[in-house]
């Protein structure tokens, strides 16, 4: 994933603050793939890769999900704002530094798209997986509106680009059997990101996505509409489909 180091060491701190700023705004992201899990006995702790600056560890917590956490990232500046877990490790996500059966559970959250090979990211995931340990892994769906939100407007206004490799729920769920997982389960979900505000969803979109100082808020609110921002009940909400699939060991 040396895509995701060169994006992630020029903007990590950037996304590391939009999460810190707005802790609640993908709650319901955050929560989808905490329901995926399921530890294996003991007091192992669990792994979450592509941790970033400690998102879900932080969630996890919040919903009473008190188990350590050990993160590991590709890229050094993001992880170093990872305060939340008991350790922190350096690496590619397809040669994980960590023995068979380390872990209860793992997870990867909004990465798998940086990813050549997605197939040995899941081999990885489900090999340091304890048995009975369940692995998740949450993306933006493939054909989706924030696909091509992200691959086109994120692209075009960011120093770093992007261009996600994008896939549905039932490829991941092949995925998973063909690296070995057991009892997998695959979902696609409508969520949404919430906001108290317009403004608030501008900044939000501004900061995580590192997106150039000089592109006006005006812009970045047409194409959230685009996407489908909307306000609703006094909350400002963002449509985001995401798939989230996960396979016991």
């Amino acid at each position: 994933m040396s895509e995701y180091s060169s994006i992630f060491d020029a903007r990590g701190g950037h996304y590391n603050l939009a999460n810190h700023r707005f802790p609640e705004a993908r709650g319901e992201e955050a929560r989808a793939i905490l329901s995926h899990f399921a530890f294996s006995p003991g007091d192992r702790p669990w792994l979450d890769v592509a941790a970033g600056g400690g998102y879900l560890a932080d969630r996890a917590r919040a919903e009473g999900i008190d188990r350590r956490a050990i993160a590991c990232d590709a890229s050094l500046p993001f992880l170093l704002g990872a305060s939340a877990y008991r350790g922190r490790s350096v690496s590619q996500y397809g040669a994980l530094p960590f023995a068979d059966e380390s872990f209860a559970g793992s997870a990867c959250l909004a990465a798998l798209h940086h990813s050549e090979e997605p197939g040995r990211v899941f081999a990885e995931l489900l090999r340091v997986v304890a048995p009975d340990g369940r692995a998740a892994v949450g993306d933006v769906c493939a054909d989706s509106r924030p696909a091509r939100f992200l691959n086109t407007f994120v692209d075009r206004h960011t120093d770093t680009g992007h261009h996600g490799r994008f896939h549905s729920a039932e490829f991941l769920r092949s995925a998973f059997v063909e690296a070995g997982g057991r009892d997998v389960r695959a979902e696609s979900l409508d969520l949404c990101w919430r906001f108290d505000s317009r403004s608030d969803a501008i900044a939000f979109s501004r900061e995580l996505f590192g997106l150039r100082p000089e592109t006006p808020d005006e812009e970045i609110e047409a194409a959230l509409i685009d996407l489908g921002l909307e306000d609703r009940d006094a909350r400002t909400t963002l449509p985001w489909r995401m798939a989230f699939v996960s396979a016991r060991r």
